[in-house]
């Protein structure tokens, strides 16, 4: 079976995580003491993934540094600089391109999301449904919610819908996906036209296109993505909890 490459965006700033992120990019924040790229990257090993293409952006020298070869990890990695990271996370999935070029499917997940690697397992063992999003049904945290991007997903297990303001969903993005090469194009294209291209805006065209998406349900699994400090401290709690 052909080996799963990741992709990991990994470009943004981080703003609201300022001033740590005047001196370091975002995913070397640290969750119990380890940088939060360190948390997925052991994921992703421990789930079977062999190499990682981390898209870099803010600060990338500093990142780079931190990351050396993979060795450390367990894993290759190939980081890859996206001059246009201030337009959209969109815009770093077609950095990434140059590295998959013998690829079909890639996993595509993002620096600042912790996921547990029940998650990434459920992701790869349903290849064959590929594009697939992971959703979650059973998010009911107001602000968790006011964050996150909902989707919508019909009778069939496909998303109808996507976006954080749509008018009416079922579940909500964890920011873990199993794509197809069919996404580069309608970046390519999207990008000609927006200002800020966001993945969500390029899953809702794919959608328009007719290409199914399927939702991988992962309810009940545990993911939170980390904006604030008020997310660090919950995240190391939860953490802490379970180990």
């Amino acid at each position: 079976m052909t080996k799963i490459k990741a992709v990991i965006i990994a470009a943004g700033r981080g703003k609201r995580l300022s001033p740590f992120t005047r001196m370091f990019p975002k995913p070397l924040v640290r969750i119990n003491g380890k940088p939060l790229i360190s948390h997925i990257l052991c994921t992703l090993r421990n789930a079977g993934i062999e190499e990682c293409i981390i898209v870099t952006g803010y600060m990338e020298h500093v990142l780079r540094a931190y990351l050396g070869d993979g060795s450390k990890f367990g894993v290759k990695i190939h980081c890859c600089y996206n001059p246009s990271y201030r337009r959209g996370n969109a815009t770093s999935i077609s950095a990434a391109q140059r590295y998959l070029k013998g690829d079909d499917k890639f996993l595509l997940t993002m620096a600042d999301h912790l996921v547990s690697e029940e998650i990434i397992t459920r992701a790869l063992q349903n290849a064959s449904h590929a594009p697939l999003l992971c959703v979650d049904e059973y998010i009911h945290d107001s602000k968790r919610l006011a964050e996150a991007t909902k989707v919508l997903v019909d009778a069939d297990g496909y998303i109808r819908d996507i976006g954080k303001n749509i008018p009416a969903w079922n579940a909500v993005d964890t920011g873990v996906f199993l794509l197809n090469r069919r996404i580069f194009p309608v970046i390519d294209q999207m990008s000609g036209t927006c200002n800020s291209l966001a993945i969500s805006q390029c899953m809702k065209q794919m959608i328009r296109k007719g290409f199914p998406l399927w939702a991988c349900n992962v309810s009940g699994n545990f993911w939170m993505d980390i904006d604030t400090f008020e997310d660090v401290a919950l995240a190391e709690q939860i953490l802490r909890s379970t180990h």
